[in-house]
């Protein structure tokens, strides 16, 4: 009985050491998140903004500082020794952050070659000369760093090209190796015998993928999409001939085969929240969930816009609070030395905090007037003719119904409608500063698109100034980015007609 107490006893304090140990160390890690927050957040801005690559000299400050924190916290040296080490984290991740962004804007074509090999897989098919096209990346962020703008540019410069030749190896040996495999084994099997319109597709795609690598070597965009579609349709063939081979094996009615294809529109009805009746086909299913889907993607974006004004209105919030604090602080100094006795100092103190909250005051009330003016503009447009958002201050109409035909500038009879609700939009915030710019979508040469753009963002522009008289030649200008800043995906017909855009970017003078 005894050697059971004692064992029964010993197991009770294990097992209260082993909950203590779980407690204590569930409470350091809770602690390490408390004291690391901030420095977190940081580093995921950064990250997200690509400082590693923009601003590289700065990011590696910060994380240096960082990783030291994380050591004297592990080494427990001492939590003051700690946050010194994050504070001074946290600074550079915020200098690599605002450095990012106007670094973003001088790379602009050397993030889209990267991109664009990254696309095509060149990271992990061509490794070799992506990590040569990485290095030379950063050498041009370096450079720019310390100001050097010329030997950062003819880097940039080197970098594209490299790129340029990782993706177009990697298409070659990622995307049409691949499917030039998938073919033979689809003529194998004889897929043509059952799928022959697919696998002839797959087929005809991969003869114009190659003619397009042979004549057109500067405008990747095309000719991965093109092999990307081979690909996929080589891959479908193989498909379509299991299923109809299966079919056929299992004598499966036609009637079961059309049933099981409606299931899936079944499912997504049901979780958009009505019944799908084919009684008259498979339309009247489908434009209700394209619809949902619109709705749901419009709503997503006012949410975004609304999120982004919200931040702001924190941010004025909380410099309010900064000048509440200050002057309760003054206050309370003042009451120190005795109201009779204040001094000279105090005195200029409150003088600077009432001058500070006049200013903050002001900006309320011109944050108020904006916001009363873009509800304004916000309802000049249809959903179908523009979106109407904010940044800051800023008022940006994407105007994604503005249609130029194909290789051309000159604006069209069927958008004077349109840009008349621009020039009452501009006419809402009588002093302010407008930017049109102008947006393509990926085909075609990054120097052409860059062209055009630019030569449909100068059209707009003299359309406006020629039917406002009272918009004044300094007060607006124009600027076209090409293929740069996409909102949508390239690949698709829909996402290439929503990057082909104006944008009217509406700057109210404070």
């Amino acid at each position: 009985m005894k050697n059971l107490l004692r064992t029964t006893t010993k197991f009770a304090m294990v097992f209260f050491l082993a909950v203590l140990l779980a407690g204590n160390s569930a409470y350091a890690q809770q602690t390490k998140s408390m004291v690391f927050k901030q420095a977190n957040n940081a580093m995921q801005n950064a990250k997200a903004m690509k400082a590693d690559l923009l601003a590289p000299s700065e990011y590696s400050k910060a994380f240096e500082y960082y990783q030291n924190a994380e050591k004297d916290f592990e080494n427990k040296k001492g939590i003051e020794k700690v946050e010194k080490n994050l504070t001074e984290a946290v600074i550079y991740f915020n200098r690599s952050m605002d450095f990012s962004y106007s670094a973003a804007i001088v790379f602009a074509n050397s993030l889209n070659a990267r991109e664009d090999a990254l696309s095509a897989g060149a990271n992990i098919y061509e490794k070799e000369l992506w990590l040569e096209a990485e290095e030379q990346f950063m050498e041009a962020s370096k450079k720019l760093e310390k100001g050097n703008r010329d030997d950062s540019y003819q880097k940039s410069v080197e970098a594209i090209e490299l790129y340029r030749q990782a993706e177009l190896s990697a298409i070659k040996t990622n995307l049409l190796n691949e499917t030039r495999k998938l073919i033979e084994k689809a003529d194998e099997m004889k897929v043509d015998k059952k799928a022959p319109k697919t696998l002839e597709k797959a087929k005809s795609l991969l003869s114009r993928t190659e003619k397009e690598l042979e004549t057109n070597r500067y405008d990747m965009d095309y000719p991965r999409i093109l092999a990307k579609q081979a690909k996929y349709e080589a891959k479908h063939s193989i498909f379509l001939y299991s299923t109809i081979e299966k079919i056929e094996d299992e004598n499966i009615e036609m009637e079961d085969v059309i049933l099981n294809l409606e299931n899936p529109l079944i499912n997504i009805a049901e979780e958009v929240g009505f019944v799908a009746h084919f009684d008259e086909g498979f339309d009247k299913p489908e434009h209700k969930i394209i619809n949902y889907i619109n709705d749901l993607q419009m709503k997503n974006s006012m949410l975004m816009m609304e999120n982004s004004q919200q931040d702001y209105l924190i941010g004025q919030l909380e410099a309010n609070i900064e000048v509440l604090k200050k002057e309760r602080n003054a206050l309370n100094n003042e009451f120190k030395n005795e109201i009779s006795k204040r001094t000279a100092d105090n005195k200029s103190k409150m003088n600077a905090i009432e001058a500070e909250k006049a200013e903050l005051a002001k900006k309320i009330d011109h944050q108020t007037q904006i916001n009363e003016k873009f509800d304004i503009v916000n309802n000049i447009f249809y959903s179908s003719e523009a979106m109407v958002f904010r940044s800051g201050d800023h008022v940006i109409i994407r105007l994604h119904s503005f249609a130029f035909d194909v290789g051309k500038s000159e604006i069209k009879p069927a958008n004077f409608d349109l840009l008349t609700k621009v020039q009452t939009a501009i006419k809402t915030f009588p002093k302010s500063l407008v930017i049109v710019e102008g947006y393509t979508d990926s085909f075609g040469s990054d120097s052409l698109n860059l062209k055009l753009s630019q030569e449909r963002s100068d059209a707009v522009t003299k359309y406006l100034i020629a039917n406002m008289p009272e918009l004044k030649t300094a007060n607006i200008s124009s600027v076209g980015f090409g293929e740069n800043n996409p909102v949508a995906n390239n690949e698709t017909k829909e996402g290439r007609r929503q990057n082909r855009r104006i944008d009217i970017i509406i700057k109210p003078i404070l």
